[in-house]
C-alpha cells in the first residue's frame, strides 16, 4: 500500500481553549521531510454515500464550528457540549472523534525494523508484520500506547500528541529509510462505541471491525485514499480512519449525520488516560 501525502511536525495539544467562533487554525510545520509521490493503486470503495447523499459543504474545522465545537489554541476540538455526556457516549453508544492532534508517521526502506524497534519498549517488536496486519507498542519515549500499521514498504505509526516530536526525531536518526510526517495533509478519524455496527452497517468500515486488532485495509472515498483500521484502545468497537484532508469534512460529516454523536478530545483523552494509554 502506498499513499501520496505530504508531511509536516504535529505540535502538542495545548490545555486552553476557545469558542467554536473564534477557532485558530490548526497549526503546522512548514518542514517537510519526504517530497516523494507514489500512484495510488486501485481501492475499493469506501460506501458513505450509502448513508446519506454527499453534498455536504465545508472543511472539517467549520463543519465542527457549526456543531458548536469549542478549540484548543491548536485548532483542534475538545468537546462539542457536556464531556461526561461524550464519555458517555463513546461508552454506550457511538461517536466519532477528530484526533488530528495525534502524530502520524510512516517509515520505509531498508532500515524501518530498526527504527519500529527505536521507538517501541524492549520485546515490543521482533519483526516487521505482514501489510495489512498490524500491533500496538509502547513507547520508549513516554510509556504510552502506540498503534502500527505495517506495509509493504514498512510502517505507519499513530502517537499520543506528547509523544510526537521524540518519535520524530527517534525515527529520523536512522539513515536508511524515510521518514514522513502525515497530519499536514491528513485527518485523523476514530468511529467508537459499542454500537457503531448499528449506525454504519452499509458501510466496508464494518468488515475492519471483525479483522484483528490493528489490521487495515485502503478504501476510496471521492477518489481520494482513506485508511481505515480496526482498534479498542477506548475498550469498545472503533475504527480508525486516516482520511486525505480535502475529504476529511465530508467523512466527519457524512458519519456524524447518521446519528453517531461528535465528541472532542477531553472525553477521548479522559477514556485513554483512565486505561492508563495515555498519561496526564
Amino acid at each position: 500500500m502506498s499513499i501520496a501525502l505530504g508531511c509536516a511536525r504535529t505540535e502538542t495539544r495545548a490545555s486552553t481553549s476557545t469558542s467554536s467562533r473564534e477557532a485558530p487554525m490548526r497549526r503546522s510545520s512548514a518542514r517537510f521531510r519526504a517530497k516523494s509521490r507514489r500512484r495510488l493503486r486501485s481501492l475499493p470503495d469506501l460506501d458513505l454515500d450509502a448513508l446519506l447523499p454527499p453534498e455536504i459543504d465545508g472543511d472539517l474545522e467549520s463543519l465542527q464550528r457549526e456543531a458548536g465545537a469549542v478549540f484548543g489554541e491548536d485548532g483542534y476540538a475538545l468537546r462539542f457540549g457536556d464531556v461526561q455526556e461524550e464519555i458517555s457516549a463513546i461508552k454506550t453508544s457511538a461517536a466519532v472523534v477528530d484526533r488530528s492532534d495525534w502524530g502520524l508517521f510512516r517509515s520505509a526502506g531498508s532500515d524501518a525494523l530498526g527504527a519500529l524497534k527505536a521507538i517501541a519498549s524492549e520485546g515490543d517488536v521482533d519483526d516487521l508484520g505482514v501489510a495489512g496486519e498490524g500491533m500496538e507498542i509502547t513507547l520508549v519515549c513516554t510509556g504510552e500506547r502506540a498503534q502500527v500499521y505495517f506495509q509493504s514498504e514498512g510502517f505507519l505509526v499513530i502517537v499520543p500528541p506528547s509523544a510526537a516530536d521524540a518519535v520524530a526525531d527517534a525515527l529520523e536518526s536512522f539513515p536508511d529509510q524515510q521518514t514522513m510526517e502525515l497530519n499536514d495533509k491528513c485527518a485523523f478519524l476514530t468511529v467508537l462505541g459499542p454500537r457503531i455496527d448499528e449506525f454504519l452497517s452499509k458501510t466496508g468500515l464494518v468488515d475492519v471491525l471483525s479483522r484483528d486488532l490493528c489490521a487495515h485495509q485502503v478504501f476510496g472515498f471521492a477518489n481520494r485514499p482513506v485508511i481505515a483500521a480496526r482498534s479498542s484502545e477506548h475498550d469498545v468497537p472503533a475504527a480508525n480512519l486516516i482520511v486525505d484532508e480535502s475529504i476529511a469534512g465530508e467523512v466527519w460529516a457524512t458519519i456524524s449525520r447518521t446519528g453517531v454523536v461528535p465528541c472532542g478530545s477531553e472525553a477521548s483523552d479522559a477514556i485513554l488516560i483512565d486505561l492508563g494509554r495515555r498519561f496526564e
